[in-house]
Parts: C-alpha cells; sequence; structure tokens
C-alpha cells in the first residue's frame, strides 16, 4: 500500500512539473507598419545580388563531374530542414522583432522547410482564378488580412570557409520576405518563383548562426502574381548557404548553336569571374568539353584578373556534333575551373529560330535545328498533392515520364519558372520548354479580354504604369539569367494574362537584345508586334484556319488549348486534323497536365481531392472546381482523356492502302528527327473483335517525314459476317530513361470488314397473355414479361431465375452535367430535355398479337415540356424471349435546344454485375473523344466503368458498341445488341447521382455511393463532351444530336449461361 502510494505521489510530482513547462503560443502586438516596402512597386528589392546562371561548384573536377546539384558539395550547407515558425493572421499580430538575438522563441510552432505553410495548418488554402483575395487597389493590401509566417533557425558554418564570400541563397519563397541574420538586416526580396541571393560574407561567422525570415502572404508583386492555382505561401524551395573563394566564377553564358547545315557545334561560352581580393592576380581557367568520357575540346587560359567582374570569352567550332533536339536530347558535360574550384554544366547544340515560308508562301515557321516542328505540348502547375507548390525531383521525373510515354514533346511553364532541377531534367530526358515570366496581373485586366481599349481600366493597370516597370524587367531579367544555359528552353514567355502596355514592351525588347537565340512569345501581344510567335489562348478551329487563310505571318502555336476541365478532351483529333494541314500551324499546349487537387478525407475518414471552397475557405473568394483541368489526376493517375492525348500526339500514321492486297498499309514517319527503326511493328488481326492471328513487322527504316508501303500477310478473311479489325502497334525496341521496353509509343486500328449485324430471332412457339386492371402478363416456358398499364413501363423480366428488372425501361433525354456543360449553362439552355426525361404523360398503350407468334406492345408518351412531342416505345416480344425495344421521337420541334441524349434507362438487379461489350473501349469515350479507343471484346465489373471525376459528372460511356451483356456469378443474364451501334453506360448509381443540377454544388467523389443494383443507359448516342473550353463552347455541332425525329432499336436477350 505505501509503495503505491509513493509511485501516485510521484505521478503527481511529474504532471505539475510538465505543466511548468508547457509554454502558451505567445501574442504579439505590433504598432501600425508605415509605408512598407511591400506596398511600394518600386521597391521589390533590397540587397539582393544579381541574378545568375544555375551552377554549382566543387573542390575538385571529378566531384562536379558527378554530380548534378549542390547537395554533395562540401561549399554548400542546406538550411532545409525544421525551423520554428510563428503564424500570424494579420500585420498587427506578428513578432516584430523576432530576429534579436536574444528573442525568446519558446511556445513557437515548428515547420518544415520546403514546404506551403497552408499545406501545415497555418491558415486556409484558397484558390481563385482572376479574383483577387482582396480588394484590388494596386499597390495598397489591407493590414488585417495579410497573414505572414516567422521563420527562425540555427546552423553551423564550417571553419575551413573561413576568408571565403558567403552567399544566402533562396530558389523561392511565395510572398514578401525580410532577412535577418545574427540580429541584423540582411535584405529583401519580392518574386516568388526565382532565385533571391544575399552575400552575407559580412555578418556570417564561423560556428553558429541564427538566421530569422518574415514572409508576408500579400504584397504589391501579389498583383503580379495572380496565377490560376492556390494561392500558398512559405520558403517553398531549396535554402542553403555556400562560400566561393574571393577569385570565384561567378556567372557564365553558353551558347552552344550549330551550322553547316546543321551538322557541327558552334561553342561560344562568356565567363564572369569575380576578383573580390584588394589588388588584381593572375589565375588559370580552364574549360573542357567531353562526351562522356571523351575529351572534345579544351583549353586553359592564365588570366590577369582586375579587382571586381571580369569577363572571358572561349570560342569552338567542333565537327559533326550531336545534336539536341526533344526526341534525341544529346547532351555534353561542360567543365569550368577557376582557382580551385570547378563546375560541370550539361549543354545541347542545337539551333531554334523563326524563318517565312519557302517558295513565297504566306506565313513563317518554328524550327529547331532547321526542322518546323510539332509541338505537342501541356501546360504544368506546380503541384503536388499533398505538399502544394513545394515540388520534389521525384514527382517531376513522375511527370515526364508519364509526358513521355503519352506522346507529349513540349512543356509551358505556366505561368512562372519551375525551381532549376526541372530544366536540368527537361535537358536530359527532351522536352521543348516554354519558360514563363512570374507576370499575371489577371485580376486588373486582360489583352484580348475588354482590356484593350478601355483606358479608364488601363490608368490603374501596373503593366500600363511606369512606376511598375522596374517590376516587370526585375521578373523577366531573373528567369533569362538564372535559366539562359539550358538547351531545353526554345522560347522565353513575358508572362500570361497580363495586358499588354508599355511594361511589356520594354520586357519584350530586353530579350531580344539579350538573346538572339531564342524566340520571344507573349499570349497577351496576340495581334501586337511584341511576339515572335502568335500564342493566342482558346481559339476555336474556324478561328485558326482563319488567321492562316488571312495571310498570318506568325507561326501559330496556341499556348492554350483544349480545356481539359473535368470530363472534357472533345475533338481533339479535329484539332490536329487542320494543325497537320496548314504548316503555318504548329500545335499548342493543352490546359492543362495535372488536377490542382488536394488531398484530404471527411469526418468519415474517406479520402478526397479538396478544390476551391474546401479546407475551410468556403467564405472566402474561390472558383470552386475551376482549378481541376488536368489530364491526369493530383496523384498522377491517368484521366481517360490522357489516352486521348497519347493516340492524337503519336508520331506515326498507319493507314490502309485500297488495293486487292488484304494487308496493303502506309506507314508515316512524323517524328521530327528519329527513324522508325528504334521501334518494334507488330500486328494483331481480330474477328469480332477477338485475336485470331498475330505477327511482327520487318524493321521499319523510315526517316523524318517519309513513308513506306509494307504488306502485312494476313490470312484469309474466313467469314463474311464476321467483322475484322487489323491492329498495328509501334513499340519501344530498347528501354530509354523513362520508356520501357516493348512501351506502345503508337497504333491504329484498321477496319478490314465490316460484316453484318444478325439477330436472326427464332419466332417458334406461342406467348400467353393475361391482363388486369393494372398489369399486362406475356409469358410461356421461356420467361414471363410484364407492363405496367398505368405507367407503360416494362417492368419485369425474368428468364427464369426471378425478375431481374428493379426499374424499367423509359426513354430518356439528359445526361449528369459536365464541367464543359456547367460552362454553357445547360441546365437552363437544354434544361427542357431534363424535365422531358422526368415528366412522360402516357397517352397510349397497345397490344398487338402478330402473324410470327410474337407480341407487339406500343406505348406513346406526351413530352409536355418540349412542345407536346411524342416518344414511343414499340416492344416486339417473341418466343424465345428476346425483346426488340425501338424508341422513337416524333413530331419535334425544330426550334427546340439540341438534345444532351436519345437513349433508355433501366436498372437491373446488382448480381449482374459482370459486362462485357463488342466496342469501343477499354477507358472511357465519347463520339467526339474516341480516336484512342480500339474496337474489340472486353470485359470488366460494372464498378470499373466508373469514373471517379473530382467533382462529380457525367462518366463512362462507351460507343460504337455492337452489342453487351450482363450476367452473374453463373454467366446467366441479358445480351443487348442491335442491327446498329449502340452506346451504353452502366453503373452502381443513379444518373442523378452524378448530377449537380441547376448550378454547381461542392460535391466529391466521396458522395458518390455504391447501390445496390446496376443501372445502365442504352443510347442512340449521347452528345460529345466539347472542349474548346470549359466557359461558353458547346460540343461542335457535328456532334451534337439536333431536335428532329429520331429512332433506333436494339433487342434484349437471355443468355442462359455465358461461363
Amino acid at each position: 500500500m505505501k509503495y503505491n502510494k509513493i509511485l501516485f505521489l510521484l505521478a503527481l510530482v511529474s504532471i505539475f512539473a510538465c505543466k511548468e513547462d508547457i509554454v502558451e503560443r505567445p501574442i504579439y502586438i505590433a504598432e501600425k507598419w508605415e509605408n512598407p516596402e511591400w506596398e511600394n512597386p518600386e521597391v521589390f528589392q533590397i540587397n539582393r545580388e544579381k541574378p545568375t546562371a544555375s551552377f554549382y561548384k566543387y573542390l575538385d573536377e571529378a566531384s562536379a563531374i558527378k554530380n548534378d546539384s549542390w547537395d554533395n558539395s562540401k561549399l554548400y550547407q542546406s538550411l532545409n530542414g525544421t525551423w520554428d515558425f510563428y503564424y500570424a493572421d494579420s500585420v498587427s499580430a506578428r513578432p516584430k522583432y523576432f530576429y534579436k538575438p536574444d528573442f525568446d522563441t519558446r511556445g513557437w510552432d515548428t515547420i518544415s522547410v520546403p514546404s506551403n505553410w497552408e499545406m501545415k495548418g497555418f491558415g486556409i488554402p484558397v484558390y481563385t482564378n482572376i479574383k483577387y483575395m482582396f480588394p484590388a487597389n494596386p499597390p495598397f493590401i489591407p493590414h488585417s488580412i495579410n497573414n505572414n509566417g516567422s521563420y527562425k533557425r540555427d546552423f553551423e558554418i564550417p571553419r575551413y570557409w573561413d576568408g571565403k564570400d558567403i552567399y544566402l541563397h533562396f530558389e523561392g519563397v511565395s510572398g514578401a520576405m525580410y532577412v535577418w541574420l545574427n540580429g541584423e538586416f540582411v535584405g529583401y526580396n519580392e518574386g516568388s518563383k526565382t532565385a533571391a541571393e544575399f552575400n552575407i560574407s559580412k555578418l556570417a561567422k564561423s560556428g553558429k548562426n541564427t538566421i530569422a525570415v518574415q514572409v508576408l502572404r500579400w504584397s504589391d508583386a501579389s498583383y503580379m502574381e495572380d496565377q490560376d492555382f492556390w494561392r500558398l505561401s512559405g520558403i517553398e524551395r531549396d535554402v542553403y548557404v555556400y562560400a566561393s573563394n574571393k577569385v570565384s566564377l561567378r556567372d557564365f553564358r553558353v551558347v552552344s548553336d550549330l551550322e553547316n547545315n546543321y551538322k557541327d557545334g558552334v561553342l561560344n561560352l562568356n565567363l564572369e569571374i569575380d576578383n573580390n581580393t584588394d589588388s588584381s592576380i593572375e589565375k588559370s581557367v580552364a574549360v573542357k568539353l567531353m562526351d562522356g568520357d571523351v575529351d572534345m575540346y579544351s583549353e586553359s587560359k592564365s588570366i590577369n584578373l582586375n579587382i571586381g567582374t571580369n569577363a572571358i570569352d572561349f570560342n569552338k567550332t567542333i565537327p559533326n556534333i550531336k545534336s539536341w533536339n526533344a526526341e534525341q536530347p544529346n547532351l555534353y558535360t561542360l567543365l569550368i575551373s577557376v582557382n580551385g574550384e570547378s563546375t560541370a554544366v550539361k549543354i545541347g547544340f542545337r539551333n531554334v529560330k523563326i524563318e517565312n515560308l519557302p517558295d513565297g508562301k504566306a506565313g513563317s515557321q518554328f524550327l529547331v535545328n532547321g526542322q518546323p516542328v510539332l509541338i505537342k505540348g501541356v501546360n504544368l502547375h506546380d503541384h503536388d498533392e499533398t505538399t502544394g507548390h513545394a515540388i520534389t525531383e521525384a514527382l517531376t521525373i513522375k511527370d515526364m515520364q508519364l509526358m513521355k510515354q503519352n506522346n507529349i514533346n513540349a512543356i509551358r511553364c505556366s505561368h512562372y519558372p519551375k525551381a532549376p532541377f526541372f530544366y536540368r531534367l527537361a535537358d536530359k530526358y527532351g522536352f521543348y520548354v516554354v519558360d514563363e515570366a512570374n507576370i499575371e496581373l489577371h485580376g486588373m485586366g486582360a489583352t484580348n479580354q475588354g482590356l484593350d481599349k478601355n483606358l479608364e481600366k488601363q490608368a490603374k493597370h501596373p503593366a500600363y504604369l511606369p512606376e511598375w516597370k522596374g517590376a516587370h524587367l526585375d521578373r523577366t531579367i531573373r528567369m533569362f539569367e538564372r535559366d539562359k544555359n539550358f538547351p531545353s528552353i526554345v522560347t522565353w514567355s513575358l508572362g500570361n494574362e497580363a495586358g499588354n502596355g508599355d511594361n511589356f514592351f520594354a520586357t519584350y525588347a530586353w530579350l531580344k537584345e539579350h538573346d538572339t537565340t531564342r524566340p520571344t512569345q507573349y499570349e497577351g501581344a496576340t495581334g501586337y508586334e511584341n511576339t515572335d510567335i502568335q500564342a493566342p489562348m482558346y481559339w476555336p478551329i474556324e478561328k485558326m484556319i482563319k488567321y492562316v487563310e488571312e495571310g498570318g505571318t506568325r507561326p501559330l502555336i496556341q499556348c492554350e488549348y483544349a480545356h481539359a476541365m473535368g470530363n472534357s478532351l472533345g475533338n481533339f483529333q479535329d484539332y490536329w486534323d487542320v494543325i497537320e494541314k496548314y504548316p503555318t500551324m504548329q500545335g499548342g499546349f493543352i490546359w492543362d497536365w495535372v488536377d490542382q487537387g488536394i488531398l484530404t478525407q471527411n469526418e468519415a475518414g474517406e479520402a478526397y481531392w479538396a478544390y476551391g471552397g474546401d479546407l475551410g475557405g468556403a467564405h472566402l473568394q474561390n472558383d470552386n472546381n475551376f482549378c481541376l483541368n488536368g489530364i491526369v489526376n493530383p496523384d498522377r493517375t491517368a484521366h481517360p482523356a490522357l489516352f486521348e492525348t497519347k493516340k492524337v500526339y503519336q508520331n506515326i500514321k498507319i493507314k490502309h492502302i485500297k488495293t486487292n492486297v488484304l494487308g496493303a498499309i502506309e506507314i508515316k514517319n512524323m517524328y521530327d528527327f528519329k527513324n522508325l527503326n528504334t521501334l518494334d511493328f507488330s500486328w494483331k488481326l481480330l474477328e469480332n473483335g477477338v485475336q485470331v492471328a498475330s505477327g511482327n513487322l520487318p524493321t521499319i527504316d523510315v526517316e523524318p517525314y517519309q513513308a513506306i508501303k509494307q504488306r502485312i500477310d494476313l490470312p484469309k478473311l474466313k467469314n463474311r459476317a464476321s467483322e475484322y479489325h487489323l491492329n498495328i502497334y509501334a513499340k519501344a525496341s530498347k528501354a530509354s530513361d523513362l520508356v520501357p521496353f516493348g512501351h506502345v509509343q503508337a497504333y491504329e486500328q484498321i477496319q478490314l470488314q465490316k460484316g453484318g449485324f444478325s439477330n436472326n430471332i427464332v419466332s417458334e412457339g406461342t406467348i400467353a397473355t393475361s391482363k388486369s386492371d393494372s398489369i399486362l402478363v406475356l409469358s410461356n416456358d421461356n420467361f414471363k414479361i410484364e407492363f405496367d398499364l398505368k405507367s407503360g413501363v416494362l417492368k419485369t423480366i425474368d428468364y427464369g431465375n426471378g425478375n431481374m428488372i428493379k426499374k424499367g425501361v423509359t426513354p430518356n433525354f439528359w445526361r449528369a452535367t459536365t464541367d464543359n456543360d456547367f460552362g454553357f449553362n445547360m441546365p437552363k439552355k437544354l434544361g427542357v430535355w431534363k424535365e422531358a426525361t422526368k415528366n412522360q404523360e402516357l397517352i397510349s398503350f397497345t397490344e398487338t398479337k402478330n402473324k410470327n407468334n410474337s407480341v407487339s406492345i406500343n406505348v406513346e408518351f406526351m413530352l409536355a415540356a418540349v412542345n407536346n412531342a411524342i416518344t414511343t416505345m414499340n416492344y416486339t416480344v417473341y418466343p424465345s424471349g428476346e425483346i426488340s425495344v425501338n424508341t422513337s421521337l416524333k413530331n419535334v420541334d425544330s426550334k427546340l435546344p439540341v438534345l444532351p441524349r436519345f437513349g433508355t434507362n433501366f436498372i437491373i438487379n446488382y448480381e449482374f454485375s459482370n459486362v462485357k461489350w463488342f466496342g469501343r473501349g477499354s477507358h472511357e469515350n465519347y463520339q467526339d473523344r474516341n480516336t484512342s479507343a480500339l474496337v474489340q471484346q472486353y470485359e470488366a465489373e460494372v464498378s470499373e466503368l466508373y469514373f471517379p471525376y473530382i467533382r462529380p459528372q457525367e462518366n463512362g460511356y462507351k460507343t460504337d458498341t455492337r452489342w453487351v451483356t450482363f450476367t452473374n456469378g453463373n454467366g446467366q443474364g441479358i445480351k443487348i445488341s442491335s442491327l446498329s451501334y449502340l452506346s451504353f453506360s452502366a453503373h452502381h448509381q443513379y444518373n442523378a447521382d452524378f448530377d449537380a443540377g441547376e448550378k454547381k454544388m461542392q460535391r466529391h467523389t466521396t458522395d458518390i455511393k455504391k447501390r445496390d443494383f446496376v443501372n445502365i443507359n442504352i443510347d442512340y448516342k449521347q452528345m460529345g463532351v466539347g472542349g474548346d473550353n470549359s466557359w461558353g463552347a458547346m460540343p461542335h455541332e457535328e456532334y451534337q444530336i439536333q431536335p428532329k425525329n429520331l429512332s433506333f432499336i436494339y433487342i434484349i436477350s437471355k443468355i442462359a449461361n455465358e461461363k
């Protein structure tokens, strides 16, 4: 007993001791901040070093060659990791003097760097597209809402850095940043996506040092960073300190061009070497160019270096160079050694220019190494589902791997420069990059969107005001200087949706003066002279054709097109049919690559991806799911649209040659530089969607833009009634960095024989009928079929195992609204067809016994919502149990809006969840997005047909279906077939479960619950999904369903045992 009392007393002492150690979070009150730098557009930096190229120094040549980054150099020390952190929701709540050495940070939180503090639970992540999160009154920011974060940590500087210059380097900080070291002010920076570097030699010391950083979420710079993304804050890229000798390489510019018909390399290297001693000094400067381990060129110069910066040039022509392009990204190692420090970078020899079309034709072309390349691009935002804008090299490699495997060859850095490793990887793996300055002023107005002649708006717009000129130039110059040596960058961009005042003419002029090796583009200058490439966004096909045919002189490469929001990317093949027809058209960049969803979970612990208005931000300005425009999910799993992208972007065209030789084909190489002999070609012959033969083709040796005729020795097509398809595949013949061996890089399907649709219905036997007040029963030994006489609905199909129908067959004219549908206001414009689906008045029900022993039931409904049009369901029931369903629409007023769909809907028991079909698949496809979906036989569970768009909407459709079956575990069920192509979908949900209604709702995948049935849509067709934009464009007319008399037929038949 005494022992237990002692334990109890010890426990009490421990509890009270712990309470004494707990320090509450401190509260700070700062006086009003008068005339802050972050409300002065002419102050965007204090004490910041001039920007330089991305390169890293090592103490020996071997280490420099071995390492791509700074991590392993003894001259660098990372400041990534855990920092003390204090979050304040307003300027007055910040700790003003926290940078002082004796300031007590007990009670503060900690935060990992790099990160965005909103992703760590501090403040609210918000998504907005155009409208600012504060009143638009540049350069001012309401102090009461200006969240801020104060960072502090200690770090050690090694003694062997004594006598060196020491720099503090931030790769990217989102927000206006103040920096102190050991209690002394270091400097200030604005501009979140390019580096800020400070010379801290006079403040740093050997041993322990203390750094303090304060970041304000909003500033005058925020007006220039109004990009369409999550607004996140903090130190989001790497931070480090590094040391340099007093005599050291400070910067360099390498131009690695081509001459002599692009065969020989021209190396022009300009070095800037600092001499920070107090006298001139002679040093040796050595340069070496290597191809792997082979020296291509080396030169050493002994130079007398004056105090300050010294410029030194090296020039060399190298014959028979291997050029760089996106298909064959040949790189060389450039090694530079100065005063005991070495740096190595990869360079590529390539030539980029714009030239007029030959033979005096109107227009010009964008050329890489003399070749007019096609830009098969995507826009890329920095986005990680859990870390926000803090992007890792591993995620970037994953993105590039997916892009390369899906025939994407170009990336637009929307709308800001990426982390330096991005460009190194683009050089290595081969992508054409548009590097874009971190400038977007969309909330203040944009050219080609109403700003052009609005002088009142221009009078307040930073792009037109001289006090903002320095900030525009600063962002452009920092981008250029940091990224100037990366061969993958083939175009500079001045920014995005930011007007086109004098400040953009100034940035254009600066880039043209400092770089003659790359063109410059700007979407905001579409139709103006300060862009070398016509780079509009969301031009429809008709406008593209008009531009070219009316004599457009500049290359047309859309900076954004094919808006891939939700279920989209319709008519993508149509875009490219036109692009490949006109030499001046050279492609574009899909908007965009990845859905910007943030991974979270609901109260039940179910995971989902959040979008604008989630995560506590419903009361704040947000643009809900307009951040979800990707062709991959936030975790980089594929949207169905990615398959279409791959197919349309593929670089091989295969067509059937109409001759007496069945297997005669033509293969055309659409690569710009690569021979097809790097790929293995094979074929498969399908009869009624099932493989019956296969083989390999010999090596296809075809140069770019050349074609070859090839004969495949196919077996005889034995059955005249069968449908035959020839599938041809081009696969990687060996593994590369991003593409595995055997990966299908291109494919084509050729229909060799259409065959016939056969439904030989047997009419032997009889059908008994009986009728009550409410039900008509048709039956024999094979089946029992019932109709509800009050509703006119087929309510029972029993093939011997009980009724499989849970909801009877009804006409259906509506689909769950997609994001594009909401964009053109489908619920209002086409809503009468939703009403016509919901409310159908039975006006007649007739029964007819036919001479062939079948029974016909004709049911007519009046659709008051569509001007009393009539829809008829004509069922013919045969003694075998087969049911012919003829659905028609009559008396249709041509002034009605187009139909979202024309088909039927019914629901069967859950047990019939095994689906097999002969048609397009296996992925979701629509009439304007099915180029990628091959025709064959597929099998799946109903649950696998559902594609979970982050905001629920129409999904999972299949087109050009010959037949589809639904069976249970015993192989019993039904088959639906037709004499023409059908479309279908099947889910464990009602159609309405995916439909938000009149307006978008804050819905997610967790709102879609699996139900205990199979909901089936059998359609004549559904209109296309569209893809020109998501704010007004309807699907193209050829993919619409016009209001007119329509009909289609399908047959429901019994499957006794499919196993």
